[in-house]
């Protein structure tokens, strides 16, 4: 019986034909980490290959089906394959691309122009930036992690024996499936086995199989488009494409599939898929390719914002909206929850909620932006596309001061709720504009109202606080006091410094306008006692715990900050924070602990004093947020 042999070399692998990248998978993702990563595993091989002569490297599998024409569709190991295909074209393995798309033209265009001339500046499409990135990390990757000086794959002194030794001591064990296996199910075994193949890929494939063949195209360009959570959806299309979807002004939206007449999806009339025929290639006949222009209208690049929010995790949140109101918001359920509703889902449905969520994300939804100038070094913003008579680019959604308000509850659920799971206040956020009839049109003041609502059914539901002021002459214990001290919820002193800080800027419905600086909400995540307790003794010698888990000698800050100013004295802790950010609770203890006289005091008298302060705030919490 003859042996089959797996393992195979890069330059059998590139020799052996075609391979195409089907519409359910993910695009090309890989970052300098991984690819610096994989050059230096070679480079220590191959150091040890010329010592001993015998070693190769085994860099992974490539699973593959044969298609009828006998190309070679990718089914798991396509990260690996995109970026070893790169190597081969710097290295001069390869002289021709062997490496083809479903459906996404711009990036064949990428590797045509790669191949043919290697200039890959004047390609700009916004869903090959991170080929290009690669590119640049392989020709700027240190391949000798132990050495100072840079050994570059272009500074080689023997780089035709690396060459030589990438091409055939670099292995990959290659894995053909028969033609007959049910590709669904493989899916589900590589997927629970942990294998890179990830379930909204599976959730993708299993949506396209519902669909005709003419329908396929655009509910994969849409996928992709919204999967891609820290680019600006808009930036996803061309120029034809952004007018068809959000109109000439790239401020509304329209739905998927209304439009029957576009010719960039043309209708051609074909029978329905299985799963296993699009895995095949059957029902990828007959869909005609668009040409993606460049856009060379945008006025400027939109912001590198971070998403708050990974596209698994978004997904939960369409079917949680459409099918399954008491699911939690957990990626992990993907499948099982899709199991439950997969016979109620309609998959153009599906897509022009999670198209139209998206969007909404996009514009209504804060992101993070780099900035070295904050304490965290990220900064929130919230932007929207307006579009000029010739030209385009990204500004803030509302005016101010609207913006600058619906900016801090914003930022002050997500620095709360940060978890995925736990983001149901982007969940009522969402439901409210679907259930708004699919329109991106929402006035500030009601959009305010909506997040002040959703911030107040937190605090009604979870920390309602009941004590009433102390007098004059009582004293402070836990049983007439909030005291729980470092169990005080993160989410009470977030809704104290967004009272404050409403108050101060607009309504002054307390009477008495605090002295407050700018602030953005961080993701603080420390209870520090402003009065620490080596010194709470001297305050109360029968009753100081009480004083010092008090909320009135609470506040929230990062755990750096905490550990640093852990046991200090209040005038230390005032005199070393004069340069921070402080949210405005923390501003206002460290302005009454300051005295006129310049000496620092935190006493039990103002601790209960600003005790009964942040209970008469939080009584008047409706009227603030009116």
């Amino acid at each position: 019986m003859e042996t089959i042999k797996l393992e195979k070399s890069i330059k059998e692998i590139f020799e052996k034909g075609k391979y195409i990248v089907p519409l359910y998978q993910r695009n090309y993702a890989w970052r300098r980490k991984e690819i610096e990563q994989l050059l230096q595993d070679v480079y220590e091989s191959y150091e040890s290959f010329k010592k001993n002569r015998n070693s190769n490297y085994f860099i992974g599998s490539l699973v593959v089906l044969k298609r009828q024409n006998g190309d070679y569709e990718v089914i798991d190991g396509q990260q690996r394959l995109t970026t070893l295909s790169l190597i081969a074209k710097i290295l001069e393995i390869s002289k021709h691309p062997c490496l083809f798309y479903d459906s996404r033209p711009e990036v064949e265009a990428f590797f045509k122009e790669f191949y043919t001339s290697g200039d890959i500046e004047r390609i700009d499409y916004p869903q090959i930036m991170h080929l290009k990135n690669a590119v640049m990390y392989i020709n700027e990757a240190n391949l000798d992690a132990n050495n100072i000086s840079s050994i570059t794959i272009n500074n080689l002194p023997d780089k035709d024996k690396f060459i030589d030794y990438f091409s055939n001591n670099v292995k990959l064990v290659l894995v053909e499936i028969p033609e007959d296996t049910d590709v669904a199910s493989y899916f589900e075994i590589m997927n629970n086995r942990g294998v890179q193949l990830q379930k909204h890929e599976i959730l993708k494939s299993l949506l396209i199989a519902k669909l005709k063949d003419n329908e396929q195209k655009e509910f994969a360009q849409l996928w992709d488009a919204c999967s891609q959570m820290d680019v600006p959806i808009q930036r996803l299309f061309n120029e034809n494409l952004r007018k068809k979807y959000f109109g000439d002004k790239y401020d509304s939206f329209v739905s998927p599939y209304c439009d029957t007449t576009e010719t960039n999806f043309p209708l051609i009339q074909h029978e329905s898929f299985s799963i296993e025929d699009i895995l095949q290639e059957t029902a990828d006949k007959g869909i005609s390719e668009y040409q993606n222009e460049e856009d060379d209208e945008i006025e400027e690049e939109a912001s590198e914002y971070k998403s708050i929010i990974d596209f698994p995790n978004f997904l939960m949140h369409v079917i949680k909206l459409k099918y399954q109101n008491n699911i939690p918001l957990n990626e992990k359920n993907l499948l099982s929850e899709y199991k439950k509703i997969k016979k109620n889902v309609n998959p153009k449905d599906f897509i022009k909620t999670l198209f139209f969520c998206r969007t909404v994300f996009d514009r209504y939804v804060v992101k993070t932006i780099a900035d070295p100038n904050e304490e965290d070094e990220i900064k929130w913003i919230l932007q929207k596309p307006t579009k000029y008579e010739k030209s385009w680019k990204y500004t803030n959604t509302f005016n101010d001061p609207e913006q600058y308000r619906i900016i801090k509850a914003l930022s002050m659920l997500q620095v709360t709720f940060r978890t995925r799971i736990n983001k149901n206040w982007l969940q009522d956020i969402l439901k409210w504009f679907v259930e708004n009839g699919f329109s991106l049109n929402v006035d500030a003041k009601d959009y305010i109202k909506k997040l002040d609502a959703i911030i107040l059914k937190y605090y009604d539901e979870q920390v309602i606080i009941k004590n009433e002021p102390l007098s004059e002459g009582e004293c402070i214990n836990k049983e007439n006091s909030y005291s729980s001290g470092t169990n005080t919820p993160h989410f009470l002193f977030n809704f104290i410094d967004y009272l404050y800080w409403v108050d101060s800027q607009y309504n002054n419905v307390l009477g008495t306008k605090k002295e407050l600086t700018d602030f953005e909400f961080k993701y603080w995540n420390s209870v520090e006692h402003h009065l620490a307790q080596q010194y709470a003794k001297d305050i109360d010698t029968d009753g100081y715990s009480n004083y010092i888990d008090n909320l009135g000698n609470l506040c929230l800050i990062s755990k750096n900050a905490n550990s640093r100013l852990n046991d200090r004295s209040v005038q230390e802790k005032c005199e070393r924070s004069k340069r921070n950010k402080m949210g405005p609770n923390r501003q206002i203890m460290y302005n009454e602990t300051k005295n006129s006289n310049d000496t620092y005091t935190w006493d039990k008298h103002k601790i209960k004093k600003h005790y009964n302060e942040l209970l008469e705030l939080l009584s008047k919490r409706r009227e603030i947020l009116k």
